[in-house]
């Protein structure tokens, strides 16, 4: 009976986990590809890890889970990531390749493989297979956390509300300061308008949908009311990059899409 109550309070709280917020790590994907966790977040990606063994009795939630991510990438490309885990770091990324490829798991821009011990379950309490945990916004909030088993309509609402926290220009409810671009789309120039409520120190940063950080726009005091900032674009690749406005504590964030 004791174990009955304890698997009803895990999955409680795996469900209602908002309270919970992520561990960063800093690694490369099966592909190369360099990631850290926080810079991927601070700049408007929502992470959806799912940590598999791999192993037959992972294939139905691994897919149901990617599936979802797939659905979003219409309506919100370039902000909802899948990112498949080997449970502790020790498969061969050729082993966890083949176990995706089978089963119709692909690789793309938005589905990664990694094999990393850096990338630790633990760190989102008790192990599973799989494990699928949703980590979205500023603050780093895990926003879903189950083992074993995934509802489709649960993890649509855990990555509604983390996309709910990056939308917009904001990734959090400070009144201190506002964001906004013109034009938009971007060609060759546009303009970021930073209205601030007093006079502040103001850092600006582009990133790109990897996370990676591409451009260090401006990084000193601005005026309180509203400042310009111009921004070129001129040698920016065609595609969606995130400006990230820091002042003090605080932090927003507003696409930016490049066009010709």
């Amino acid at each position: 009976m004791k174990h009955f109550y304890f698997l009803i309070i895990s999955m409680f709280i795996g469900i209602n986990c908002f309270s919970q917020t992520a561990t960063n790590f800093t690694c490369n994907d099966c592909s190369g590809g360099s990631h850290d966790l926080f810079t991927e977040l601070d700049a408007g990606k929502v992470i959806v890890l799912c940590w598999v063994m791999p192993c037959s009795a992972c294939i139905p939630a691994s897919k149901t889970t990617y599936n979802v991510v797939t659905s979003y990438q219409t309506t919100n490309p370039d902000r909802v990531f899948y990112y498949l885990v080997d449970d502790f770091g020790d498969t061969p990324c050729s082993s966890l390749n083949s176990w995706a490829n089978t089963n119709n798991i692909s690789e793309s821009t938005y589905s990664k493989r990694f094999v990393n011990t850096a990338i630790n379950m633990t760190d989102y309490g008790s192990t599973g297979m799989p494990k699928i945990v949703v980590i979205g916004g500023a603050s780093h909030t895990v926003y879903y956390n189950v083992n074993s088993s995934v509802i489709a309509t649960n993890l649509q609402t855990a990555i509604d509300n983390a996309l709910a926290a990056t939308s917009g220009i904001e990734n959090n409810n400070s009144d201190l300061f506002n964001v906004s671009l013109s034009p938009v789309p971007s060609n060759n120039q546009t303009t970021l308008s930073v209205n601030l409520k007093s006079i502040s120190n103001v850092k600006v940063e582009i990133y790109n949908v990897v996370g990676k950080k591409v451009s260090d726009v401006y990084n000193s005091q601005l005026k309180s009311g509203d400042n310009k900032l111009n921004i070129n674009t001129f040698d920016f690749n065609n595609g969606m990059y995130f400006v990230k406005v820091s002042v003090a504590d605080k932090i927003k964030t507003i696409k930016l899409i490049v066009s010709e």
